[in-house]
């Protein structure tokens, strides 16, 4: 088939524009042509429609050819022109060619016309797709200008996309076999990221080859891509994105659901596009592992605090035990009047919830997570911390604290708190550990001016003051210059890494709170921090209230726990509230009698930590049969269960051991209720 050309004829000779138009026949072109033979004419053809090509004659009575020529570039036109003459020399053709013109062609040889038209039109494209290609690295240089991270990645795959009349494209991380996403485009629309094996997919050919292109076929070459053929994608180009030491790091690769062909310079924008995606998937993975180290260091340093109050816990414990052990012995002898069962009991359950709490704080204290910053008052805490820590500490080190019992909340976590006080006192103990002294605690409202805010650069407003002091060996100045620095200690060696007060230096940031620090040398030194207040929640009932159990109902009720006396107590609990209850102390006996009558159970009960199936692999076995089974989950303790690891199998509710009968009486009822 003909190729169709669009030709503006420069000529003032009728019929050597026939003759024209006829050679470019013979060459396998069908033309749509207009002769003009004026300035004017030309002007206005060029204004009025698009066209492929200039054929200009070179003498004419009225124009000459390079008047055309500097016509057509004054008007910012982009043609391949070509001088067709009958009568021009070497030397003006070569000015021509000089000035701009592609060729030029005899008119006693108009054979060459076609080739030299072809070369014409080649050289025109190539030329735009430069054009084209210098836009696409201006537009992609500028959106990456500023942009960090996945905002820098998102506008990289969206530019290719652009360029390339793409619909997909990713960003991924490369990690054990796998490719992690960090930006995913399907159809020009943000996705939620994933993972996805690494063999197989077009992405281990960029990091095989660093950087791959492939016009068409490409399902058919990568046969195993599933995703491959859930896009439609036909074509793909990819390069590799390498760090420093030109380790492959991650892939860029953008997909086509038609062919897409090698544009101009199309390796060089990749290049381009790849030092900055690499640069910053560097930064990521290094900012990923500081998070991570830093957050060993923290969680390591907890653990060392737990440690240091390892005493004032067992201290605790043994206060609480005695408690139980001495009103369980003195029921269970008999040598209690008629008038005061209820008050041992209420003692040892009092001794029990104290028990409770002191696990969860623990737990709490020890976990890897971080808890929920919400508003809360912090006095608690801190009068817990100080006494946990009153039995790790130096018997001639006296501990003064003043806790106003109207501090209002700010926004913390309790661990966060623990750990701030736990640091500061335990460092000021070490202060005082040769000679002893006085360690001092203050907590209390205060409001600071806009004149007393401004050196801790804080806004002015109500504040809570926590002030720890000691009357230790104190600190020069080169030295205070330095503690919140991390690893920076002056402690001899095996008593510390330095990491203390740089960890509570970020805590207190985190919660928005300011620190400072004062000292002298020979007389001690003073911490102070200034916590924001923030509004209370209101309606939130105070824990451990002890209420009696008065819902009651006759369902029926599977108990799954390998523990005994749980189970025991449990059903007897229940049928006193009139259920029927079915012990199972073997979860893989609950399950199999679940599976002999599914409709046999309206409820169940499980301990998390059992032999043979955990409580979560029972529920998802239950859940498998029954989808709308109530379950209540119970722990005393598993890095393995969490609530929210409950809620997303579908369990209903998740209750930490000790189990308060009442609060399950009221759970199991409201569930069975909703069914």
């Amino acid at each position: 088939m003909a190729e169709k050309l669009r030709v503006l004829l420069v000529e003032d000779s009728e019929d050597d524009a026939i003759l024209v138009v006829r050679a470019l026949a013979q060459g396998g072109f069908t033309t749509s042509h207009e002769r003009v033979d004026t300035a004017d004419a030309m002007a206005a053809c060029l204004a009025g429609q698009e066209w492929d090509l200039i054929l200009s004659d070179y003498s004419m009575p009225r124009f000459n050819g390079m008047a055309a020529l500097k016509l057509m570039q004054e008007k910012g036109v982009d043609l391949p022109f070509i001088l067709v003459s009958g009568a021009v020399g070497e030397e003006t053709a070569v000015e021509m060619m000089r000035a701009g013109a592609c060729d030029y062609v005899m008119k006693d040889k108009l054979t060459g016309l076609a080739p030299a038209v072809i070369r014409g039109l080649r050289e025109a494209e190539n030329r735009k797709a430069a054009r084209e290609a210098d836009r696409a690295i201006d537009a992609l240089v500028r959106g990456m200008v500023g942009a960090t991270g996945t905002e820098c990645f998102d506008r990289i795959i969206d530019g290719l996309c652009d360029w390339l009349g793409a619909e997909h494209g990713l960003v991924g991380l490369l990690t054990d076999g796998q490719v992690r996403t960090l930006s995913l485009f399907r159809h020009r629309e943000k996705q939620e990221n994933l993972s996805y094996p690494l063999a197989g997919t077009p992405c281990e050919g960029v990091v095989q080859d660093t950087y791959i292109s492939y016009a068409r076929d490409l399902r058919r070459l990568f046969p195993e891509d599933k995703e491959l053929a859930k896009l439609g994608a036909e074509s793909c180009v990819g390069i590799s994105l390498r760090d420093t030491r030109q380790k492959v790091l991650g892939v860029l690769n953008i997909f086509s659901t038609r062919e897409m062909l090698p544009a101009a310079r199309l390796p060089e924008i990749m290049e381009i596009v790849a030092v900055k995606a690499s640069a910053e998937l560097e930064r990521l993975r290094e900012e990923e592992e500081r998070n991570a180290l830093e957050a060993q260091l923290r969680q390591a340093q907890k653990m060392e605090a737990i440690g240091t109050l390892a005493g004032g816990i067992a201290h605790d414990f043994n206060n609480i035990l005695a408690a139980i052990l001495g009103y369980t012995e003195l029921a269970k002898q008999k040598m209690i009047s008629q008038s005061e069962p209820d008050l041992c009991l209420a003692e040892v359950l009092k001794a029990t919830y104290r028990a409770k709490g002191l696990v969860q704080q623990i737990l709490a204290f020890s976990r890897k997570g971080e808890q929920e910053m919400k508003p809360m008052r912090i006095q608690c805490v801190v009068k817990e911390a100080l006494k946990l820590l009153r039995a790790s500490i130096p018997a001639a080190i006296e501990i003064q604290q003043r806790i106003a019992p109207d501090c209002q909340a700010i926004l913390a976590d309790p661990t966060r708190i623990h750990q701030i006080v736990l640091n500061l006192c335990t460092n000021a103990s070490h202060a005082m550990e040769a000679k002893g002294g006085t360690l001092s605690v203050l907590l209390e409202n205060t409001a600071l001016t806009e004149e007393e805010a401004q050196p801790h650069e804080l806004a002015p407003g109500n504040y809570v003051l926590l002030v720890v002091s000691d009357t230790g060996y104190g600190m020069e100045k080169e030295v205070l210059d330095h503690i919140f620095e991390p690893y920076f200690t002056t402690k001899e060696q095996g008593k510390g890494v330095g990491m203390g007060l740089a960890i509570v230096h970020g805590l207190v940031t985190a919660i928005g709170g300011k620190i400072s620090v004062a000292s002298t040398p020979g007389q001690g030194t003073t911490f102070r921090i200034l916590f924001p207040q923030v509004a209370e929640k209101a309606g939130e009932e105070a824990p451990g209230k002890i209420c009696a159990p008065s819902e009651k109902g006759s369902e029926r009720i599977f108990v799954i726990d390998d523990e005994q006396a749980i189970v025991a107590m449990e059903k007897l609990a229940l049928e006193r509230l009139g259920y029927q209850v079915r012990l199972f102390a073997d979860s893989e006996e609950a399950l199999a009698a679940f599976r002999n009558d599914p409709q046999g159970c309206d409820l169940v009960v499980t301990d998390q930590s059992m032999p043979h199936l955990s409580g979560l692999e029972l529920a998802k076995a239950f859940l498998a049969i029954r989808p709308n089974l109530p379950i209540i989950l119970s722990s005393g303790f598993s890095s393995q269960a969490s609530e929210e690891e409950a809620v997303r199998i579908g369990i209903r509710r998740f209750i930490m051991k000790p189990v308060d009968i009442s609060h399950l009486a009221a759970t199991i009822r409201e569930l069975l209720d909703q069914c």
